[in-house]
């Protein structure tokens, strides 16, 4: 099935410079700063607000509603082509069906498995003596994938919702207001932190090391957007 709007995929940035060196891009981009000010890498890096996210080792996904009422769920495939899956998603109990609003609204989310759902599967498997799942992520796409329903309601799976493509009438100008808009009609957010500099990011990202080892989820990094909508 097609999406009926692109899912684009992430570019990735393995350090500080590289992160800066994309922020660099950004404000030539959009225009914000002067050529002088660009030039100058470890200052002059308030001009656009960000926001940071842990990034969610899982299967994603689109979710579209009709008048509040989940019609249709999609993997990614490959941005603009995915896999019909509605009826094992349906089985998520963190997917609402019903919104608390009679929106038209299109999400996207990300499938997991938590961590102690995965060692208690895979316990089950050598049991049954059957194949063991090498990651929650492999766990969490196959699933999802089930062909019966009823297998896909056995996992123990979730969501976090990631964005949201939202009518022009809510006046919804930032990324950080879409994802306070889609935890107020039902759906399950992830914590995000608004970053006025590159350099905020950069210290988020280092405190999320340790605390993402704490977590029932797997994560592989951090997710930065800019979060004006028209700007990105």
């Amino acid at each position: 099935m097609a999406h009926s709007t692109r899912l684009y995929s992430l570019d990735n940035s393995n350090g500080a410079q590289e992160l800066k060196l994309w922020y660099h891009r950004v404000l030539k981009d959009v225009g914000e700063t002067s050529q002088t000010q660009l030039s100058l890498l470890e200052s002059n890096y308030q001009d656009i607000e960000l926001v940071s996210e842990l990034k969610i080792d899982g299967l994603a996904v689109s979710l579209t509603y009709k008048n509040g009422v989940f019609i249709q769920g999609l993997t990614r495939g490959d941005g603009v082509i995915g896999e019909d899956i509605t009826n094992n998603l349906k089985t998520i109990k963190a997917i609402p069906l019903k919104l608390f609003d009679n929106v038209d609204i299109e999400v996207r989310g990300e499938i997991y498995m938590p961590k102690s759902s995965f060692d208690k599967l895979n316990e089950e498997q050598i049991k049954n003596n059957q194949k063991t799942f090498a990651n929650p992520r492999n766990a969490a796409s196959g699933s999802i994938r089930q062909l019966d329903p009823k297998i896909s309601a056995k996992r123990d799976l979730s969501i976090f919702i990631y964005g949201a493509i939202i009518n022009k009438k809510y006046n919804i100008k930032t990324h950080s207001e879409a994802m306070d808009f889609c935890k107020k009609l039902g759906f399950k957010v992830n914590k995000y932190k608004k970053c006025s500099s590159i350099k905020e990011v950069i210290e988020f990202c280092s405190s999320m090391e340790e605390y993402r080892k704490t977590l029932d989820y797997a994560t592989d990094g951090v997710v930065v957007k800019v979060n004006s909508i028209a700007k990105q």
